[in-house]
């Protein structure tokens, strides 16, 4: 049987790497995007594998309407992974416009909220799944929206773990700064010999065949 995984997040690098992966590894994969966006460039054809979702992270809506769509394309849904990779708009604070802050904070910020709380509704019904964090930092953040937006999908992780480590399902993170993204997207979905060890908690992949991890706490 097929394992059925759902990449959301923000359309980047690590993201595209990552649909190309789960592919050779020949996962029912759905990727969610921006209604706007273009679908990233693919070698083969995937029809049976793959299909493009439109998510509109400015609406609670869009993110219910997400997963009965997901739903109606595979029968479950195994695992999503929430892709962060911060703005790379590095003028300062004063030059931004304000609806560029507000796009920030509802495509970095509310869409996550939103999707994570049917994603959460629909594994406990289910009693199994998975919703892995991924926090893909390749260059330094100095930005205060680049910086407040890490904060709050680490936050939001940290908080997560610690409010359904009781769950039947599993909550966990990844987290990494390494600039091999081709080798972080293998990582993100390789198998595991002991993928508890990676439950309930943030694991920084170094770029490195060793990882350690951070405390449930986080920081």
């Amino acid at each position: 049987m097929e394992k059925v995984i759902l990449i959301a997040g923000i359309s980047g690098e690590l993201s595209t790497e990552m649909l190309q992966e789960a592919l050779s590894r020949r996962f029912q994969t759905i990727v969610a995007m921006n209604p706007e966006a273009e679908h990233p460039p693919i070698g083969e054809d995937w029809e049976r594998l793959l299909r493009y979702l439109e998510w509109n992270k400015r609406s609670s809506l869009s993110a219910k309407s997400l997963v009965l769509e997901v739903l109606s394309f595979a029968d479950a849904l195994d695992e999503v992974f929430l892709v962060f990779e911060p703005p790379k708009d590095g003028r300062p604070l004063h030059e931004l416009p304000v609806a560029e802050i507000e796009k920030v904070f509802d495509e970095w910020m509310k869409g996550f909220l939103f999707l994570s709380k049917e994603l959460i509704f629909h594994f406990q019904r289910r009693k199994k799944g998975t919703l892995t964090f991924v926090q893909y930092e390749p260059i330094p953040i100095i930005t205060p929206l680049s910086l407040g937006s890490s904060a709050f999908f680490r936050a939001m992780g940290n908080a997560l773990f610690t409010q359904y480590q009781n769950e039947p399902f599993i909550v966990r993170g990844f987290q990494s700064h390494t600039e091999d993204v081709k080798d972080f997207a293998r990582f993100l979905l390789a198998p595991r010999e002991k993928p508890e060890k990676t439950y309930g908690k943030w694991t920084k992949y170094s770029g490195k065949s060793s990882f350690w991890s951070f405390g449930r706490s986080g920081s």
